[in-house]
């Protein structure tokens, strides 16, 4: 049985502690944030810099809200004063490059050149906001729960869908028992069937989708661990989840946030995967090489 301690164990040998720069602490949070401290928020995503420098009299006045605002969105940033949230904005700012800090808008007089180097550029930036929102606490439970389960099952519909069947499909190589299946009659029965004892990844980009969180309540009701990947933070499916991973992204013209995301979602099963293996390689390794012959077999024979 793997345990939160013997894990940290591993992390603390061979891994390094995944950052968590403010400007991802902001992006993690953002959904949870009430009206006046988005504007903070906000100010402090598109200008990390200059925020930085201001005092908390001149980000009040130039946002618009109080000071006691300002040092309550500090607070939930876990900083413990304005100035370490300045000093640490700041760190995170030197350390942005200038495509880091752009998001340029597709136009449709655009070369074909220059859209798909900002088609990569706002996958790049999707992936970076994503990996700076991850926290090792958070990797750890989810590993747990998923390494003791006696079953995990995949859930997603519509775009979410082909997130978790990449993740079936890449966690079938390991020794857990695995279940995946795109209706989602077939999905809300067989989270009818599981039990404490399971594991349920959860993915939703908006984390509103009437009918997956129909599975979710069910999953619920039966006690099922759940880890949910999503990108609102405040949604429901976030709320009802014992591990939750934000998939971050930027509003584009001319395309679905729900694009990028995907990407997101599925290195974040990515992730899990890989830290599954290397956590339980002495049970994987024979599986691992028992599916790739028989895939090798099936190569020579066509």
């Amino acid at each position: 049985m793997f345990t939160k301690g013997n894990l940290f164990e591993n992390y603390r040998k061979g891994a390094a502690t995944i950052a968590r720069s403010t400007i991802g602490k902001i992006r993690g949070t953002y959904d949870q944030l009430s009206r006046t401290e988005k504007k903070v928020a906000q100010l402090a995503l598109d200008n990390p810099a200059v925020v930085s420098e201001m005092t908390i009299k001149e980000l009040a006045s130039a946002t618009g809200v109080s000071t006691a605002t300002i040092s309550r969105f500090v607070k939930r940033m876990d900083y413990s004063n304005y100035r370490e949230f300045t000093m640490a904005l700041a760190h995170t700012a030197a350390e942005m490059t200038p495509q880091q800090n752009s998001f340029p808008e597709l136009a449709e007089g655009d070369s074909l050149a220059t859209i798909a180097n900002k088609t990569f550029r706002f996958s790049i930036n999707s992936l970076r906001a994503t990996n700076e929102a991850l926290n090792e606490d958070d990797l750890a439970r989810a590993v747990i729960k998923i390494i003791n389960a006696k079953t995990v099952a995949f859930f997603g519909l519509g775009g979410s869908a082909v997130a978790a069947l990449d993740g079936y499909h890449k966690f079938l190589r390991t020794p857990l028992n695995v279940t995946y299946h795109p209706d989602y009659d077939i999905q809300l029965m067989q989270a009818a069937r599981m039990t404490a004892q399971d594991c349920a990844i959860v993915i939703s980009h908006s984390g509103r989708n009437h009918e997956t969180l129909e599975i979710v309540r069910e999953l619920k009701r039966n006690g099922v661990a759940i880890i949910v990947i999503t990108s609102y933070s405040g949604s429901e499916l976030a709320q009802a989840a014992a591990v939750t991973f934000l998939s971050l992204t930027d509003e584009v013209k001319y395309r679905s946030e729900g694009m990028y995301s995907l990407i997101s979602q599925m290195t974040i099963l990515d992730s899990l995967f890989m830290m599954t293996v290397l956590r339980s390689s002495s049970r994987t390794k024979p599986v691992l090489t028992r599916v790739r012959d028989v895939i090798e077999q099936t190569r020579y024979d066509s």
